[in-house]
């Protein structure tokens, strides 16, 4: 039987292709029809879309592509689709009825690279306009089953407030009054279900994200709506009796996924970096797959383009950042540790796996317009000071602090005497401070507004100050390891993974990507918020090592010097906008301040301006000139910087 070709789409009238899947039993052969429609906010024919994982392609087998609709003794030609998606088709079709769907393996010719890359762009649209979509998880295997019966009851008595990653337990509930204790069955069929292929799978990111409708989680013949399903999720990420710390890593990964899909305000730096860890069969695709999810200024102007290499499309999203948001933003994501050769090392390579978490309560540059233009080939101008040098780099730092008394105690102990010292010293103390603060990169609790109840406070201090104590006393049991003490070893793990604890040659405390040696350069660009290490490759050039984390740099001090004492950089949430920004706020008080005392007054000409939203941050304009900065204080551009003394200068990277 002859291979099924496709005819062309017209692209202009906004043709989509469906499938039609004929009804017929479990085991009898798979018989679908294919269809052009036109897809239009005005002309939405039904269809239900599949989020699937796509398997592999040297597992395939044939279905039939019947020509007529409903004749099933005409079969025309034949298709070859993966084990998985035959295993799905199965599964959904019906014995009375037809089912129409859309399913991007069938319904988009994937030989014609033109054509993948503009129903690529179509993607939001057949999402969005679905009456529905299903997730295929797979056949039921590994105690499925039981997995999808403790999401469906666990999901339909939580309540979550996505936007603040909290959620509450409905009073009438029995987990209301009964802390969930799973079995070790219980928690394996957990485990296996969340370990497979569909939750590694980055197209799923858009495809659940987009849809307006229903969303229905299928695993064999069990379905659980996605809603119920993403309750449980938060619910048993935040348990602790309920899952190791290997199962709760898998839950956090898939919690980001629900995440993203009632959260709004994502940039596009952030949205590729929390998706690194999924598949995709095509590396330009790390880009393509999640372009949907923006609005469309965070877009910046790219196009799905598979003629390319994926290196020119890492690289020019450096340029599209720098050209619509004055931002190098994008050389926080970098590291040499996990890059092709073939990519500059000021361009982040997002095939790579990069586990390393990006800081988040940082504000280096504060928020600068970034001065940067290309030189060559492979090099980029950059402007900014470098701050100081590394001057140690020890690698004491353990993989993961054990979630145990006495392990996590002796762990700590080696750290505390190599950073602190043995006394109690003033120099000590402040020592101890500093630590507490780079461990865990000054994300806590109080550094949101709302307070994020998940991160650690003050807990921080008081745990390694007991830990202190006891080191000096030689006691012979360290402090009690309660739940306030394990929210600040899991913080510490997250943000140490893949780094070094550095002094550099001021005398500060820091956090490296390792890598790191003595003699790199501590960077602060402008348009970039976090410091960046850097190594000189000759008297002209630089190799960005990656972003660091510099104890008493990271809220503008290099350009601007320290904060008064009351006051302090923290993350506002701005409900109207459902996204955070930086605003200093007036510890005394609690006032939030729009205009940071450091800068002092603004230069001749230049005024801030009202506008719709100066609750929320200042927008800056020149009578005299006509200049529209925005909201890029003029005071922050190398000229007037120049004229603080702050030593700006020019970086080039390779």
């Amino acid at each position: 039987m002859a291979d099924y070709k496709y005819t062309p789409l017209d692209e202009e009238a906004g043709e989509i292709r469906l499938l039609t899947l004929l009804p017929g039993r479990f085991n009898t052969p798979i018989c679908i029809t294919l269809e052009t429609k036109i897809l239009s906010s005005k002309k939405i024919p039904k269809f239900t879309a599949l989020s699937y994982a796509w398997g592999s392609d040297l597992d395939c087998l044939n279905i039939h592509v019947v020509a007529k609709r409903g004749v099933q003794g005409v079969k025309s030609a034949t298709l070859s689709v993966t084990r998985n998606l035959f295993e799905g088709l199965k599964h959904l079709r019906q014995i009375r009825r037809a089912t129409v769907l859309w399913i991007d393996q069938l319904c988009v010719d994937q030989r014609n690279l033109e054509e993948r890359g503009n129903q690529v762009l179509r993607m939001p649209d057949i999402y969005s306009l679905a009456k529905g979509v299903i997730v295929w998880l797979g056949p039921e295997i590994d105690d499925s089953n039981l997995a999808m019966k403790i999401f469906n009851d666990i999901g339909q008595d939580v309540i979550v407030d996505w936007a603040l990653w909290k959620y509450h337990v409905d009073p009438s509930s029995s987990l209301y009054s009964h802390d969930l204790h799973l079995s070790s069955q219980q928690s394996l069929s957990i485990t296996n279900l969340l370990s497979r292929s569909w939750f590694e799978r980055l197209w799923v990111v858009q495809e659940i994200c987009l849809t307006q409708k229903w969303v229905c989680m299928l695993c064999g013949f069990k379905r659980i709506s996605s809603v119920d399903f993403g309750n449980a999720i938060i619910y048993l990420a935040s348990n602790d009796s309920c899952n190791n710390a290997t199962q709760r890593d898998i839950l956090v990964g898939i919690l980001k996924l629900f995440k993203l899909k009632e959260d709004s305000g994502f940039t596009l730096e952030m949205v590729l970096h929390e998706n690194r860890h999924r598949t995709c069969s095509d590396k330009k695709d790390r880009v393509y797959a999640v372009l949907s999810l923006l609005p469309e200024e965070e877009k910046l102007g790219i196009h799905p383009d598979y003629t390319t290499s994926a290196s020119d499309v890492f690289e020019n999203i450096v340029f599209q950042y720098l050209k619509y948001k004055a931002s190098l933003g994008m050389l926080r994501f970098c590291s040499t540790n996990d890059r092709s050769r073939d990519i500059p090392s000021w361009v982040p390579d997002w095939s790579t796996d990069h586990k390393i978490r990006p800081f988040e309560v940082v504000s280096a540059d504060l928020d600068a317009r970034a001065h940067a233009y290309s030189v060559s080939k492979g090099v980029i101008a950059v402007t900014g000071v470098c701050v100081t040098v590394v001057y140690e780099v020890k690698n004491n730092l353990p993989g993961s602090i054990p979630e145990d008394r006495m392990k996590s105690a002796k762990v700590f102990r080696q750290l505390l005497s190599t950073w602190v010292g043995q006394d109690h010293s003033d120099s000590s103390l402040s020592k101890l401070q500093s630590l507490c603060v780079t461990l865990c990169a000054g994300k806590f609790a109080e550094k949101y507004i709302p307070s994020r109840g998940s991160l650690p406070t003050k807990d921080v201090h008081d745990y390694l100050t007991s830990l202190h104590e006891w080191s000096l006393l030689e006691s012979a049991e360290p402090p009690e390891l309660c739940s306030s003490s394990l929210v600040v070893i899991r913080a510490i793990n997250k943000m140490t993974k893949g780094r070094l604890l550095i002094t550099t040659a001021d005398g500060r405390l820091g956090l490296a990507p390792e890598g790191t040696i003595s003699g790199d350069l501590v960077c602060v660009l402008l348009g970039c918020k976090s410091p960046l290490i850097l190594r000189s490759s000759n008297s002209l050039s630089h190799e960005v090592v990656g972003e660091c984390y510099i104890d008493g740099i990271m809220a503008g001090e290099a350009l601007v010097g320290e904060l008064p004492r009351n006051q302090m950089l923290v993350k506002k949430y701005f409900p109207k906008h459902r996204i955070y920004y930086y605003v200093l706020v007036d510890s005394d008080t609690g006032k939030t301040l729009l205009q940071d005392p450091r800068l002092g007054p603004l230069s001749a000409g230049w005024r801030i301006k009202n506008h719709e939203e100066d609750d929320t941050f200042n927008w800056y304009v020149n009578d005299i000139t006509g200049e529209d900065s925005g909201n890029r204080d003029p005071r922050l551009e190398p000229d007037a910087l120049r004229a603080r003394g702050v030593e700006i200068q020019e970086f080039r990277l390779i």
